[in-house]
């Protein structure tokens, strides 16, 4: 079958109207353009040129080559390009999974800044709980995840994991809550009004069962649980439920005072860490991620 040389020679051809400019500009010897254009005559069963004038014409079967040849060419070229770009992590597609709070929190800044620096990259996001992220990376169906540290091994040999500061959570709840009325609030007096959030991990909830003296975490009901966070964010301001989540998933709610932080101290930070496989062929464009990542989440 014919090549892309033998077609660009072909292009010259017809371009230059002899075989020695032809020659020259794709350089290579006459005798070797010549051979080239007459092996893809043969391979094609058509005669592209009429040698018996000078310059040479190009035959009308040619000239109907020629129109494909031109875009088939422009599309081989434009495909070495998008290579060179994928090699230097310039291009392509990132398969990015988030939890519902990092989704709702960073990842728009995240995403924002990394595609505004890598104009020509894509990011598909999937956004779920740390356990089904970790396997879709397992499978390679992600190339990089960031998950809930609690929910991740404090050491493993399959997945390389980084770091990311601390956000502290906070709870919420709609404008003109009956308990803004109370004198003094207390975590206990959120109980009788159910929570809402995204799907927690189990030592959380046991972290705020011990950490304001109740008999299991079965006293903090959670009435909505969803990796959707915008879901779970309207539902709050139009019911009594209590939100947990962090200040930056809400930052225009709070702007629009549709609702308000509650003074209770939860002391569970969200511990995000980057994940990555250890084994598998990393997507070039990983490193550019990263790098967006750390900067978004150092300047808060």
């Amino acid at each position: 079958m014919f090549n892309l040389n033998q077609l660009n020679h072909f292009r010259l051809v017809t371009e230059t109207g002899n075989f020695a400019s032809a020659a020259r500009r794709a350089h290579i010897t006459q005798p070797a353009l010549s051979n080239s254009i007459r092996t893809l005559e043969e391979h094609i069963g058509v005669q592209l040129f009429d040698r018996s004038e000078r310059p040479i014409r190009v035959t009308p079967a040619g000239r109907d080559l020629l129109v494909r040849v031109d875009v088939l060419l422009a599309e081989a070229k434009n495909l070495k390009k998008e290579i060179g770009y994928l090699v230097q992590g310039l291009a392509g597609e990132l398969r990015i999974g988030m939890t519902a709070h990092s989704a709702a929190s960073i990842g728009g800044a995240i995403l924002g800044k990394w595609l505004t620096e890598n104009g020509r990259v894509r990011a598909d996001v999937s956004v779920a709980s740390t356990s089904v992220l970790l396997d879709l990376l397992r499978k390679e169906k992600l190339d990089l995840i960031i998950g809930d540290g609690r929910d991740l091994p404090t050491r493993s040999s399959e997945f390389e994991m980084a770091s990311i500061p601390p956000q502290q959570g906070r709870v919420f709840c709609r404008a003109g809550h009956p308990v803004l009325d109370l004198p003094k609030l207390s975590f206990q007096d959120l109980l009788p009004y159910r929570f809402a959030g995204a799907h927690f991990p189990t030592i959380m909830i046991d972290h705020l069962a011990d950490l304001f003296g109740l008999r299991s975490r079965d006293d903090i009901e959670l009435a909505i649980e969803s990796d959707n966070i915008a879901i779970v964010r309207d539902a709050v301001i139009h019911s009594d439920l209590m939100l947990l989540t962090l200040p930056s998933c809400v930052s225009n709610e709070l702007a629009a005072k549709l609702i308000v932080e509650l003074p209770i101290e939860l002391g569970t930070p969200a511990n995000w860490q980057t994940v990555t496989l250890k084994n598998a062929i990393a997507h070039p464009a990983i490193a550019s991620l990263k790098t967006a990542i750390i900067q978004v989440t150092q300047q808060g």
